[in-house]
């Protein structure tokens, strides 16, 4: 890919370890402190002038800083929400008919992959058409990912249908009422219902990443978990059975993202589907996209997703509350990462079609260097302070062992490193390399955690995690994002 004169000076020289907008040439490595102070300078609802490479420097951070802070807000929505209506909902269905909901909940979250990864193969794409400033390929590229939507959509409708009135409700919800049993029925139909609907409704949200405006659908989001949250209170107030609980619940946010298509749309009227636009070339190379995606989806569940099924039939039951709890505190340092980092994936793509070789090389490195500089002393943080969190969240008489936390923080801080070089990753459409990487660790850490957790106990499935990804995934990533900046400046 071809790139400015500058760019390859910068690249030839090593680049700056750089993650804001800057000059290229003589801005020094920077702390933390005026990282942060640069990001807040980016908050601004005004964009960026786009004509000047340093002009779409900082736009990109600037819709990436806003994306970052919509979607810190929304986790935040989520949570009060969660706090008043898990309670609420508790009280007044009861333990059973509450088990049920939940029970339900999971078995349509295990279906989650159901869109075969065509969402994230839609952002690639679409980023790549924005920085190309090709309005009708990326027009061409939501018509066709919708049309592959809703051909998986109907087909799960199709199944659904044919299915449903087989399955038997009693057993599979472990009741003994009938009369539960049917309710429990009809509440997962409205679920699943739900859950077909919103997977064509996905072309939104995705089309609105790839084109790095993701912090409309979180403040949307947000607003339809308020919305949600009205509308249980307000089933409650009337009585409503499990099914009506459930129907407010989602389809609440089902017209979020209704909201969301119609603030889409008027803001790029241009990228509004056709039926004129649809090519069988770039429905294509989606589905190749979406593939590799899913691949990749399916080989994380298999390595994160197995610890405390790995602890369970070793060590028992009781050991995995021994695992999970800490983890669930180090899990917080995962998730703030990602929310900082995943708004620079479509951020990537745009500049790699742009051929902005050193924006991308600097950012990268920046974002990698300000991530160690934040999560190894919170992670180490956690190591010293979690003994007492603990004791207050869960109760005096739980006990973490200090070597799992120890454990834990250097898994919070590889983990992160590797959040930060899957987003660069994705970014730059490196999915193959990934997808077959990511099929032999998954197996080969499931292995080494089984022999780590019969040696070590429960600190082993942590060990097996750290061990694949220190010494296989990050070397040969390393490599492949060596090669990938070389082919960038030739």
């Amino acid at each position: 890919m071809a790139t400015h004169k500058s760019d390859a000076k910068i690249e030839a020289n090593g680049g700056e370890v750089l993650c804001v907008p800057a000059e290229p040439k003589n801005e020094p490595v920077i702390n933390a402190f005026h990282q942060f102070t640069r990001f807040r300078s980016l908050l601004r609802l005004h964009p960026f002038e786009t004509e000047t490479e340093r002009g779409r420097s900082k736009e990109r951070l600037r819709r990436a800083a806003l994306t970052t802070l919509a979607s810190g807000v929304a986790r935040a929505i989520g949570l009060l929400t969660s706090l008043i209506s898990v309670p609420l909902t508790y009280r007044y269905l009861g333990p059973e008919r509450y088990g049920i909901w939940m029970v339900l909940i999971s078995i349509v979250a295990a279906m989650s992959f159901a869109d075969l990864g065509i969402g994230n193969g839609l952002l690639n794409v679409v980023s790549e058409a924005y920085g190309k400033n090709d309005r009708r390929l990326a027009r061409e590229h939501v018509t066709s990912a919708l049309f592959l939507m809703l051909c998986i959509a109907a087909l799960l409708a199709i199944a659904g249908a044919a299915g449903y009135p087989f399955l038997p409700w009693m057993r599979l919800l472990n009741v003994k009422s009938q009369a539960v049993a049917a309710e429990g029925a009809r509440a997962f139909l409205v679920l699943y219902v739900s859950f077909v609907i919103n997977i064509p409704l996905g072309v939104v949200g995705r089309a609105q990443m790839g084109l790095q405006a993701g912090y409309m659908s979180q403040i949307v989001g947000g607003f339809g978990g308020v919305l949600s949250l009205g509308a249980t209170v307000l089933v409650i107030v009337l009585h409503g059975s499990l099914v009506w609980l459930v129907f407010a619940s989602v389809f609440s946010g089902i017209l979020a993202t209704l909201v969301n298509g119609w603030i889409l749309f008027r803001e790029f009227p241009w990228l509004l589907p056709s039926w004129r636009d649809y090519r069988a070339s770039s429905a294509h190379k989606i589905f190749k996209f979406g593939i590799m995606f899913f691949a990749l989806q399916c080989a994380f569940a298999l390595s994160y997703t197995s610890d405390n099924i790995v602890i369970a039939q070793i060590l028992g039951a009781a050991a995995v509350a021994v695992y999970a709890v800490p983890q669930k505190l180090f899990s917080f340092v995962s998730s703030a990462v990602g929310i900082a980092t995943i708004p620079l994936w479509p951020a990537y793509g745009e500049a790699i079609a742009r051929g902005d070789v050193a924006w991308v090389r600097r950012v990268f490195l920046g974002s990698l260097w300000l991530v160690l500089a934040i999560t190894v002393p919170v992670c180490a943080l956690l190591v010293l302070a979690g003994p007492w969190i603990l004791k207050v969240a869960v109760g005096k008489s739980f006990h973490a062992p200090m070597p799992l936390l120890i454990v834990l923080a250097i898994w919070g801080v590889v983990n992160a490193v590797s959040t930060v070089v899957g987003v660069f990753l994705n970014g730059a459409g490196i999915l193959r390399q990934q997808m077959v990487v990511a099929a032999v660790v998954s197996v080969l850490n499931l292995a080494l955690s089984i022999y780590l957790t019969r040696r070590f106990g429960v600190i082993g499935v942590c060990l097996g995690s750290i061990i694949t990804q220190l010494g296989i995934t990050l070397p040969i990533y390393s490599i492949e994002i060596r090669n990938q900046f070389r082919k960038m400046v030739t």
